[in-house]
């Protein structure tokens, strides 16, 4: 079961996932929560993987539609937090030519 946090910094709106992608079910649930972001008129999406350990080929696709469906509507839509696993399989994919990826970087103390 997927969970969701939305976080907002300005014109940007963070969808935090917890959980695994790799039903239709998630995927709907995924959809549904962009487009509903969407409504609330924020273009700018920024979707953070740091909690999501599994995605199959449908969490994929999923993603794509979503990028879509944002894009679509004038917006931009781009991911965060990928594991080295996700990484490898987004780059793999060629899903990381399409879909601009930000790196977290940690602050030194």
């Amino acid at each position: 079961m997927l969970h969701f946090v939305e976080q907002k910094y300005g014109d940007v709106t963070v969808l935090s996932i917890k959980g695994k992608l790799a039903d239709t079910p998630e995927m709907n649930k995924l959809h549904e929560k962009i487009a509903f972001i969407l409504e609330d008129q924020a273009m700018n999406i920024v979707i953070d993987l740091q909690h999501v350990h599994r995605i199959a080929s449908l969490g994929i696709g999923a993603i794509l539609r979503c990028l879509t469906t944002v894009r679509n509507k004038g917006g931009d839509l781009r991911l965060t937090g990928l594991s080295d696993t996700i990484r490898s399989l987004f780059s793999i994919t060629k899903i990381i030519g399409i879909i601009k990826i930000f790196v977290r970087r940690h602050r030194k103390k």
